[in-house]
């Protein structure tokens, strides 16, 4: 065991040492936490400016052409097909005549049952002539009451022969009317599985369809959230105009490919299908080429009646954090030095259109707003964040656009010109970087 005198000593050597060692430590750290760190570098960023634009309606729905009007003729008499004076999807007139059953037994029919009016009508004759002899005797007292009553249900019961005779006439013109059967309507004719010859009755079903083609019929459903929206003027309910009055119907038959007559609505349901929770709308659209076919699928747009020009911004600017929207837009960095940083301004939109949403107050035209590089290794741009502007995207429509949306030709649908693909991709660049810096 060592010497009290001794562990003394070395307690007196040890906490000098100790005490040094813990001097070095705190002011090592302190020199390290001193040495200044390389800052992230500016984001990059791709503006655009705030422009006004016809813009086209995003508010679209499938619909399915239907002919306003469809029948399916069938025979109602019985007899041999003597003539079929239509083609297969022929084209058809109102009266034109398509088929012809025999009319022999019909003719013979009309003929009896006008022989039987003949003979009612002279037997109702005779009768009247009875009847007034008999009632200018029975009013000279010259004729018994019985005689006179007889003569009364003579003449009655001969009119009611008349009209029996004459009810059946009619009948026999009926039928033999009904041997010609006739288109009543303008349209198209479908196929017929019947030839001359065949044997046809009440009981054969349909002989041929006939569907009007001009006009023809779009039916969609909007969703009735959207029409409550409408119905209440909410400012983003998606329907330009605000109203149904206010916007007309048009038909997309592909990418970007309008049809060249605007519809019109021609009916509103009452009340919701609680099948798919739309509402049904009904759309008349004039058809003189034949283009729509009744069963086909188009896209329907609902567009303004009236051009109007409106802000538009772009998509891709509008940011959202707690109910609120915004966008960045590049300012002078406060702290000097030349630089920008991302400035967040609160703004209000309103309906969406393809293009991008109308701008109801917060930015003005020729404002510049950031449209890509919004994002940075993951994370969100941040208000004061360092920022370099790499390029322009051009808001307005290009000129394949413009053509697009005069003719619904191809580019009406893009929204940014082919010049941002090289910013976009600096931008993807530039982000992959800063995620690295970060990391280191």
């Amino acid at each position: 065991m060592l010497p009290s005198s001794l562990i003394k000593k070395w307690i007196f050597v040890l906490i000098p040492l100790i005490i040094v060692a813990l001097a070095a430590a705190v002011i090592g750290y302190g020199i390290l936490r001193s040495v200044p760190q390389t800052p992230p570098p500016p984001q990059k960023v791709v503006l655009a400016e705030i422009s006004s634009q016809a813009p086209i309606s995003s508010l679209r729905a499938v619909a399915l052409i239907s002919a306003e009007q469809s029948v399916d003729l069938k025979p109602r008499v019985s007899g041999y097909l003597i003539g079929k004076y239509i083609q297969e999807g022929q084209k058809v007139k109102a009266g034109d005549l398509l088929f012809l059953i025999e009319q022999g037994q019909y003719e013979a029919a009309q003929s009896s049952a006008q022989a039987d009016l003949d003979s009612a009508q002279a037997q109702l004759d005779l009768a009247e002539i009875e009847f007034e002899r008999a009632k200018d005797l029975y009013l000279k007292r010259s004729m018994p009451k019985s005689d006179y009553d007889k003569a009364v249900a003579s003449r009655d019961q001969a009119q009611a022969a008349v009209k029996s005779a004459s009810a059946r006439l009619d009948q026999a013109k009926l039928n033999y009317g009904y041997t010609f059967i006739r288109a009543p309507f303008d349209g198209l004719a479908s196929d017929t599985p019947f030839s001359v010859g065949s044997f046809i009755s009440p009981e054969v079903g349909v002989l041929a369809t006939i569907v009007s083609v001009d006009p023809v019929e779009a039916i969609f459903g909007l969703s009735d959230t959207l029409m409550a929206q409408v119905r209440s003027g909410q400012e983003r309910s998606g329907l330009p105009g605000g109203s149904l009055e206010n916007v007309k119907p048009r038909l997309l038959l592909g990418q970007d490919v309008y049809y060249e007559f605007d519809g019109e609505f021609s009916y509103v349901a009452p009340e919701v299908d609680r099948n798919t929770d739309t509402i049904k709308f009904k759309a008349k659209f004039a058809n003189p080429k034949n283009v729509l076919a009744p069963g086909q699928s188009v896209i329907v747009s609902l567009e303004p009646v009236e051009p109007q020009t409106v802000l538009i911004l772009p998509k891709e600017a509008l940011m959202t954090s707690e109910g609120e929207s915004f966008v960045y837009q590049a300012g002078p960095d406060p702290r000097g030095g030349g630089g920008l940083v991302a400035v967040q301004t609160p703004v209000k939109t309103g309906v969406e259109f393809a293009e991008g949403f109308e701008i109801l107050s917060g930015l003005a035209e020729g404002d510049k707003v950031m449209v890509m590089g919004l994002m940075s290794g993951g994370s969100r741009l941040r208000p004061g964040s360092p920022v370099e502007i790499i390029g322009e995207a051009d808001a307005k429509p290009s000129a394949n656009q413009a053509a697009g949306q005069a003719d619904g030709g191809p580019g009406a649908s893009e929204a940014v010109e082919p010049t941002a693909s090289a910013a976009a991709a600096q931008v993807e660049s530039a982000g992959d970087e800063a995620g690295q810096a970060e990391e280191k």
